[in-house]
């Protein structure tokens, strides 16, 4: 059995160090997923950032060329306006670049945009253009139009003298930009602010977007009432190049991209790998799988390990003849036996003569007689007895919690039985007949030691030898404890 515990033992340094090959290979898969992650992550933003500003500049520079258009500074300072030429002109801007199209002139008192709709600039759904000519800013973006708000791009129109006429422009449906932003938010869990010169958000991916002001001047939002602006704000101030801002616990990723055109900046906040949710997505799968193939692992490891243990012990401690097990079988089923019943009695046998049928019929014969002596012994016991093959034609036999009685009885059954048998040997022409002698002896497993009782039964075989052969024998210290 000390060949089956050092295999024990080598099997567990081998299961270890291959869990420990895993955790690693684990580790630095999980390493590589992450970074491949930072890495598609850092790929995105610079789409997502294109995307952000080229809904902002475009339709800039859209509103732009419409305001130093020909034909529309001289269709808006005639007498008399041409409103069916001024909406198709507008309607071919919007079908061209699938914005909102409008021009709003002041001699006129009136605004026409690529939707049909007419407003006089007298109304107070126009009050923006009263507000918006005060500014010293030739372009302004504002965002209008409670209904549906849009982001309006407003350039001044002036003359060749530089007098003002109005303003023309385009605008944005705020639902389609936000839209468009969604995907990347969701994907990779970026918000999205663009503010002022005076850091009065103008756009943003949240539910700031939407307002029931028509220029929003009622529900204005400053970055600084956001809780991640001041201490991004310091760091910024200190001219520190990493803007990992901490807030109430939680951690977030700041990445700032100017707007000159506008005088606006737009901001990225994002919370870092380890708090974005395809983080813990990957990190449970990774997980997951390791818990997996580690559990798939040990039952495979132990299936095969019992499996080959077992035949490895098979082989180790089976009589490669009667296919009995062994002396080193005995010993090691002795512990067990004692860790799990309280009093065994111990029954050695012998098969008479055996020698001489050796030498009269050879040893074909005498395999012969040991491998049916074998079978019958099995054949006699219990199920929870132990027979072995003891050496020579010797054969031990161990009953737990049986005493010497019960032993006797099935001793002399198997004496019997045995008795009775008629061998068929090879090369010899009439089947075979042979007696055996039994020894046994009763004890306590708490105070005896196995090698004890095994010897109180070999004595007792050497009186049944004694006795003239063919019969059970009692050790005397067993008898005298069997008696009243």
């Amino acid at each position: 059995m000390r060949l089956t515990k050092r295999f024990d033992r080598h099997v567990t340094l081998i299961f270890i160090t291959t869990v420990i090959v895993l955790i690693m290979t684990s580790y630095f898969t999980f390493n590589k997923v992450i970074r491949d992650h930072i890495h598609h992550q850092q790929q995105a933003v610079v789409p997502l950032l294109t995307l952000a500003t080229s809904e902002i500049i475009r339709p800039l520079t859209i509103a732009h060329h419409m305001a130093n258009s020909y034909y529309i500074k001289q269709t808006v300072q005639a007498p008399q306006l041409d409103k069916a030429q001024v909406r198709s002109y507008l309607h071919g801007f919007s079908n061209a670049y699938k914005l909102l199209a409008f021009v709003a002139v002041e001699q006129h008192n009136l605004m026409l945009d690529s939707n049909g709709k007419e407003t006089s600039l007298s109304d107070q759904q126009a009050e923006w253009f009263h507000r918006l000519k005060s500014l010293p800013e030739e372009q302004i973006a504002d965002i209008g139009n409670a209904e549906n708000p849009h982001l309006y791009f407003d350039v001044k129109l002036r003359d060749d003298d530089g007098k003002f006429l109005g303003f023309t422009g385009v605008g944005v449906d705020l639902d389609e930009f936000s839209a468009r932003f969604r995907t990347f938010s969701d994907d990779f869990g970026y918000e999205l602010f663009v503010a002022d010169q005076h850091n009065d958000i103008t756009l943003t991916s949240s539910s700031l977007m939407k307002t029931e002001s028509h220029h929003r001047r009622d529900e204005i939002v400053n970055l600084s009432s956001l809780p991640w602006f001041e201490p991004y704000h310091a760091m910024e101030q200190q001219g520190q190049a990493n803007h990992l801002v901490e807030v109430d616990g939680s951690d977030y990723i700041i990445s700032k991209i100017a707007i000159p055109a506008l005088k606006w900046d737009m901001y990225l906040v994002a919370p870092p790998p380890y708090q974005q949710s395809l983080y813990w997505q990957q990190l449970v799968s990774t997980v997951l799988i390791f818990f997996l193939v580690s559990l798939a692992l040990y039952f495979a490891f132990e299936y095969n390990i019992t499996t080959f243990k077992n035949d490895l012990v098979k082989d180790s401690e089976t009589d490669f003849l009667t296919q009995l097990p062994n002396r080193s079988f005995i010993n090691w089923k002795a512990d067990d036996i004692r860790n799990k019943h309280r009093f065994l009695s111990v029954v050695i046998t012998d098969i008479d003569k055996f020698k001489s049928i050796n030498d009269k019929h050879g040893h074909l014969a005498g395999d012969e007689v040991l491998k049916v002596i074998a079978k019958q012994l099995s054949q006699s016991l219990r199920q929870f007895d132990v027979v072995a093959r003891w050496g020579g034609e010797e054969f031990i036999m161990m009953l737990p919690d049986t005493d010497s009685e019960q032993a006797y009885r099935i001793a002399e059954r198997m004496r019997q039985s045995i008795e009775a048998l008629k061998i068929t040997a090879p090369d010899v022409a009439t089947p075979l007949q042979v007696t055996a002698s039994f020894g046994l002896a009763e004890g306590q497993l708490a105070g005896e030691s196995l090698n004890d009782i095994v010897q109180l039964a070999d004595r007792a075989l050497y009186q049944a030898k004694a006795k003239g052969r063919n019969c059970v024998v009692m050790h005397e210290l067993t008898a005298a404890k069997a008696e009243p």
